[in-house]
């Protein structure tokens, strides 16, 4: 393992959950946002790892953005970029609607 990839696992760890819960709220309520338009995001981290609008049981989907969430071994500054980049696109999906 190299370096880079010990100090990111190891920042990861010690990483509050209640930020990963944030960033999942996040992310559901954009991916399920009615004025939301997926080829207009301009972050490719946030597009890859946006859920589908959800479809499925609702634990199912939970324990999916999960697991990708996870998965994805986000550090502190990413994780607060995906959380601001959501929260301006949803503002823009909001925004789309109202007009």
């Amino acid at each position: 393992m190299s370096q880079v990839a010990r100090a990111r696992t190891s920042a990861r760890q010690y990483l509050p959950e209640s930020k990963l819960d944030d960033l999942a709220s996040s992310l559901r309520r954009l991916a399920n946002h009615r004025g939301l338009i997926r080829s207009e995001i301009a972050s490719p981290m946030l597009l890859r790892l946006l859920p589908p609008p959800r479809r499925v049981e609702e634990k199912k989907y939970e324990a999916d953005l999960r697991q990708r969430l996870t998965d994805a071994n986000l550090d502190g500054p990413r994780i607060a970029y995906l959380m601001a980049d959501a929260e301006r696109e949803i503002a823009i999906a909001h925004t789309r609607l109202s007009g």
